[in-house]
């Protein structure tokens, strides 16, 4: 007993010894935030219509937490989560489930690892997804993937294989899996950048429905600054076979095929800015029932406080109305928006824009006429860690929510604020 205990001493000072240089080097990174609003009529119905047309107010908050883990100079771990995600003192329930919020306290979204070589870099596990270019048409996400990528003659070159669905587990539904394999190179320049994503959907997952599903993405964006202007756009194309239906089954095949459009110009004037940009979803033909047009969007692309705002649907609800709703992803629309901003001080910033959007296909019951918004808001940087931020945003609701010409809209304000601590 006595020789074991010595043994134990020794294996444990031997251990005591190294642990110094096998060490882990741990940064903390991430931001918390608490955020209030009034959204004075977010179903855009009149208040004559009984319950409808009603206003709601809240606070809501979000810890949000990412862990590197420097395993040696050449590979990291690194992990996120996300803690508290919901309203104040909220009840939860079936409600706010519905409504797609965070109802766990801790939700764990990644863990990845990431190692240099000199065949490249590769980053393999659960990690960000769905980004690509500019903020158009993205929705970040967490999903498992491998990634490889190496700069090679100045050009960035990657692969990514991605499981957008895993059916094979428990079932005997072999190479029934959704998959996105992707390719991707990168331009670094001189004042900017340039690149081209290739996507292939190979969706085998549908199968179980009857059909086929494969589709391909082609995403080509540039970023550029010259002199005093700044210029982002980006051309999101898909293409392929949406419904192909297995033989025996009396249903037409659907091809797909649509586009996306984005452009945004800034010029800068010393501590002032003022811009434009375009942005365009195609939306799909009714009359073409063979054909889905259904254009790209993306959860990202927050253009105004109220209209196509993830934030603003998340906790408040989509813009009703009595027609169509326009969620929180821009989807068969055109947008048109001119913008200021001004530094008065320093810490301050000033930001001021008008937006006005139609729809790209006519329903036939509503005009295609969206509506158009004006969003004041102030940020204030009270430390370098810490800003405050409010907001104002006015929704001039158009005809495109109404089923009817008899039927009647109201506009909708929002005034908010939040304030947000990096770390």
């Amino acid at each position: 007993m006595k020789k074991l205990f010595l043994g134990l001493l020794a294996l444990s000072l031997v251990l005591a010894f190294a642990m110094p240089a096998v060490a882990t080097d741990v940064s903390v990174s991430g931001s918390f935030y608490v955020a209030g609003y009034y959204d004075d009529n977010g179903d855009l119905l009149e208040e004559e219509a009984g319950a409808q047309g009603s206003s709601s107010a809240w606070y809501n908050t979000r810890l949000r937490v990412q862990t590197v883990f420097q395993v040696n100079p050449a590979i990291q771990l690194i992990t996120r989560f996300d803690a508290l995600e919901g309203y104040w003192n909220s009840p939860g329930g079936p409600a706010e489930y519905a409504a797609g919020r965070d109802d766990d306290n801790i939700d764990f979204d990644r863990a990845y690892m990431v190692f240099n070589s000199k065949y490249g870099t590769f980053q393999i596990g659960h990690k960000s997804g769905g980004a690509w270019g500019t903020v158009f048409c993205d929705t970040e996400d967490d999903v498992p993937r491998m990634q490889w990528s190496k700069m090679i003659g100045g050009w960035i070159l990657g692969a990514i294989l991605e499981k957008a669905a895993e059916n094979d587990q428990g079932t005997d539904l072999t190479d029934a899996d959704n998959d996105k394999p992707m390719l991707y190179v990168v331009k670094p320049f001189k004042g900017g950048m340039a690149g081209l994503l290739f996507v292939y959907l190979d969706y085998a997952g549908w199968k179980t429905a009857g059909f086929d599903y494969n589709c391909y993405l082609l995403e080509p964006y540039v970023k550029a600054k010259f002199g005093n202007v700044y210029v982002e756009a980006e051309l999101d194309y898909v293409w392929g076979t949406s419904r192909e239906w297995d033989d025996g089954i009396a249903m037409d095949d659907v091809d797909r095929k649509a586009l996306s459009a984005y452009v945004n110009a800034k010029f800068f004037l010393g501590n002032a800015y003022v811009g434009g940009q375009i942005a365009w979803v195609q939306g799909d033909d009714p009359n073409t029932k063979d054909e889905d047009e259904t254009g790209l969007s993306g959860s990202d692309y927050n253009p105004c406080l109220i209209l196509w705002n993830d934030d603003q649907v998340k906790w408040s609800g989509q813009n009703l109305g009595h027609g169509p709703t326009t969620g929180d992803t821009m989807a068969n629309a055109w947008l048109y928006q001119i913008y200021a901003g001004f530094a008065p001080m320093k810490g301050l910033d000033l930001f001021a824009s008008y937006t006005y959007a139609t729809a790209d296909e006519d329903r036939g019951l509503q005009d295609d006429e969206i509506g158009s918004e004006i969003d004041i808001t102030a940020t204030y940087k009270v430390f370098d860690n810490l800003e405050y931020m409010v907001g104002f945003g006015y929704f001039m609701a158009g005809d495109y929510y109404k089923a009817t010409k008899a039927d009647e809209v109201e506009n909708d304000y929002v005034v908010m604020h939040k304030l947000t601590l990096s770390f």
